[in-house]
């Protein structure tokens, strides 16, 4: 279950199309990061997609919480520094915005390889 974290619809829509074309399931779709570490504390993604600044906040807190439960992370913003996140999150993934679907759709699957 693919969890994504992004505050604009229409492009949560994309990356929703992008993981349900690659046979994987939705956790849900959450605008900010209160709605998704509450839906984390129920159950954990196997995957999430986030972006970095949302509308309450930096991602940072939800990021936390998922790297202590050893979920995979995919960074999906424009406003990502990498050297920063990959300091943060070794294990990350990050796909700079604008992204291709192909782009998005590799590292998905390389984050989510070792989860079924």
């Amino acid at each position: 279950m693919i969890m994504i974290v992004e505050d604009e619809f229409l492009v949560a829509l994309d990356i929703e199309g992008i993981v349900l074309d690659c046979g994987l399931s939705l956790h849900g779709s959450y605008a900010t990061v209160k709605e998704a570490i509450d839906a984390s504390k129920s159950t954990l993604p196997t995957c999430a997609i986030l972006d970095v600044r949302l509308a309450d906040g930096d991602v940072f807190p939800l990021a936390d919480h998922l790297k202590f439960n050893k979920i995979p992370i995919i960074f999906h913003s424009a406003h990502a520094n990498t050297s920063e996140l990959l300091n943060l999150y070794p294990e990350a993934r990050i796909c700079q915005k604008p992204t291709s679907q192909d782009e998005l759709s590799t590292a998905l699957r390389d984050a989510t390889r070792n989860s079924f």
